[in-house]
């Protein structure tokens, strides 16, 4: 990770997104992204009341540049609050990540799997995935990642860019299915339609060399993610983008089931550069990793 990236990491601790990190899962590695955040005691009435006179600040900030006002225009920069690493089924009300992994429908492979991932993060010798050799991140893991993401429309297309490690997803618009020859890849195929004002994103053709989430879950070839983006306003009166990312993988999963993403618009901020290949303080040796 270059000094760019950890400028973005410091400028992610200052933005003040205690809600988000109150409710990540205590681990003991980190990925490329940056690590993972400590357990923290559930939030005051005060720090309540400070993170929401931030966040209303904040959304000030943000929207001074306007996101479009079309609700099928994404165009520009969006940003994730804080940084969870796992994801987890949505539930209403929310609960903590230890309770929702409760709720995560595992095969007989996945949860052996998962314990593995687990006991060997434990020991201090964590499981290298994709992106802490360069490789792509994945879906939906990348969605996850603390980095700006920024919409491109082009005839037939939208692109994610993502300032992480330079990903790019190509979200096909023109209606057609998969070409039959479409290799399995890390970002995978991605077809896109609306719904209403929902951009609805269906990507299969998955190579089995990601994980689902940073922490544990993991999926094979038969993969396919349902993303579901919709622009709302948030109750500071900010503009972000809901995604509803729905995971199927019936060798991995007993029924498919739905997480969730917010992205903020970010009218303040752009794209910056990112070289994940110079100075990589998580390159794996003999296929583990441990932040340097």
């Amino acid at each position: 990770m270059d000094t760019t990236d950890r400028s973005r990491l410091t400028s992610l601790a200052t933005l003040g997104f205690l809600a988000t990190l109150a409710l990540s899962a205590p681990c003991t590695s980190s990925a490329q992204e940056g690590a993972p955040p400590a357990a923290r005691a559930p939030l005051t009435p005060e720090q309540i009341a400070a993170r929401d006179k931030r966040n209303a600040a904040d959304a000030a900030e943000w929207n001074r540049n306007p996101a479009p006002k079309d609700p099928r225009d994404f165009s520009g920069v969006w940003w994730t609050r804080g940084y969870d690493r796992t994801f987890r089924p949505v539930t209403n009300p929310p609960l903590p990540p230890s309770e929702s992994a409760k709720l995560l429908p595992l095969t007989p492979l996945e949860a052996a799997s998962r314990q593995h991932h687990l006991d060997m993060e434990q020991a201090g010798t964590p499981i290298a995935d994709a992106p802490t050799q360069c490789f792509p991140h994945g879906i939906p893991r990348l969605m996850a990642s603390p980095y700006p993401i920024q919409f491109v429309y082009a005839p037939g297309m939208i692109a994610i860019l993502h300032e992480v490690a330079h990903n790019v997803r190509l979200i096909h618009m023109d209606g057609k299915p998969p070409p039959p020859d479409t290799p399995r890849t890390f970002l995978g195929y991605s077809v896109g339609h609306w719904e209403g004002d929902t951009l609805v994103v269906v990507t299969d053709h998955f190579n089995d060399r990601t994980q689902i989430d940073e922490e544990a879950l993991s999926h094979g070839v038969k993969l396919k993610v349902t993303e579901r983006f919709t622009k709302f306003v948030n109750r500071y009166g900010g503009v972000e983008l809901r995604n509803r990312i729905t995971i199927e993988d019936p060798d991995h999963f007993t029924q498919p089931w739905t997480a969730e993403r917010l992205y903020p618009w970010r009218g303040d901020t752009r794209i910056a550069e990112y070289s994940c290949e110079e100075n990589n303080r998580n390159a794996p040796v003999n296929g583990v990793t441990v932040a340097k």
